[in-house]
This record gives structure tokens, sequence and C-alpha cells, in this order.
């Protein structure tokens, strides 16, 4: 907790070059704890699937193949 507070402080330089800087250790205690909890197998399938949205977002990826290009 004393590191999101902590980072907090300089959050104003980092979203200027950073722009998940915002959610960006809520995010790596995700992938820690994520990594920590799941074992890969021989066999793995991995996908992926858009949601469509209006939500403004900094940042944008456009995906030609996709059917909804949000």
């Amino acid at each position: 907790l004393f590191a999101l507070v902590k980072r907090k402080s300089d959050q104003v330089q980092r979203l200027q070059s950073d722009k998940f800087a915002s959610i960006s250790a809520v995010w790596d205690m995700f992938v820690q704890n994520s990594q920590s909890c799941y074992k890969l197998g021989a066999n793995i399938t991995i996908d992926e699937q858009l949601f469509p949205s209006k939500a403004r977002c900094r940042f944008i990826r456009y995906s030609p193949n996709k059917p909804d290009k949000s």
C-alpha cells in the first residue's frame, strides 16, 4: 500500500512519459500474483477477445482484421 501512495506523488511526471502510470502498480501486482498462481503445462492455447467500447482511452490499438475497431 505504501508503494501505491509513494508512486502517487510522482504520478503527474510519470503520466507524461508512461500512459499506464495510473494503473502500473496494480497491474504489476496482478501480473506477479498471476504468475505465482498459474503454472503452464505441456499444452497451452492462447487467444484474445475484443470487447467493443465507447470509452475514451489515451492509447489506441488498431486491429484491421477485427470486426469491431473500437
